[in-house]
């Protein structure tokens, strides 16, 4: 009998250990404590590959696990404003941070890079677009990121709208999405022959093909990370916008994604204050 209750218990214990060994490991910070929860970033569709590659580069070099929600700039601002939830925001254009920042939603902003507004065409340029009038072809499908929802949107109506060009422009935009990557998927899948979106957008999607027109030869968008205000964890935000922004680090990835990052200083390790 005693040797029953010995087997059985070694048999339990072998169980438990096996139950363990299987147990994802917690994430630690980089100073070593505990991750309670992942750090989550409200992100730009426009910065969402980049974004997720920073955060897998992040992960394998200090094991803290940064999740992204990502949309339309302004549908991330108002989900901020009525969740109270979230760490850090990423929109495409620093106007929404200066909404943020009136809002009392956000109180540290850094920034990281620009992306210039071009138009998306396939490869080869079939339609051989090259202006602002060849948008308004009766030939030309123009799909447009929504100006209400997305930074790409918005900086187009801004910028097109003193020059008396928008309107016309706005009547000939055969459909608007909600999103710049939907805008730039929609030419890829052949459902539009032309887009409004960003150099680095184009960049990250095969098979199109960058056109730049006079009117957007300076309009370009300004990407910063803002800490949000009501986030519980604060150091551990602060940290990730010091790695994201760093040039061998966080912004090395965003120059290999197409974008023009600001000139960083470097990353000084995980422990770093």
């Amino acid at each position: 009998m005693v040797r029953l209750f010995v087997i059985i218990g070694m048999s339990l214990t072998v169980v438990v250990l096996l139950i363990l060994s299987l147990r994802q490991p917690e994430a630690k910070s980089p100073m070593g404590e505990k991750q309670s929860e992942p750090l989550m970033v409200f992100c730009a569709a426009s910065n969402r590959k980049v974004f997720e590659a920073v955060a897998k580069e992040y992960l394998a070099e200090t094991g803290v696990v940064v999740e992204g929600q990502f949309g339309p700039s302004q549908t991330l601002l108002s989900s901020i404003e009525v969740s109270g939830t979230g760490d850090l925001y990423l929109p495409a254009d620093d106007s929404y941070l200066e909404l943020a920042r009136e809002k009392g939603l956000v109180d540290e902003v850094t920034p990281l890079a620009r992306m210039q507004v071009v138009v998306a065409v396939r490869e080869g340029n079939p339609l051989k677009i090259a202006t602002l009038a060849d948008l308004l072809r009766a030939d030309v499908r123009l799909t447009q990121a929504n100006p209400d929802l997305a930074a790409v949107g918005k900086l187009t109506r801004d910028a097109l709208t003193p020059l008396g060009k928008w309107d016309e422009l706005n009547q000939q935009t055969d459909g608007f999405v909600s999103t710049v990557t939907e805008a730039a998927n929609s030419v890829k899948a052949g459902a539009a022959d032309a887009a409004i979106v960003y150099d680095a957008v184009v960049q990250a999607t095969p098979g199109l093909e960058v056109v730049r027109i006079a009117e957007f030869e300076q309009l370009f968008a300004d990407i910063k990370v803002g800490v949000i205000t009501k986030t519980r964890q604060r150091e551990a935000a602060q940290r990730f916008v010091r790695y994201l922004s760093a040039r061998d680090r966080g912004l090395k990835t965003y120059a290999e994604f197409g974008f023009i990052p600001v000139d960083g200083g470097p990353w000084e390790g995980v422990g770093s204050p």
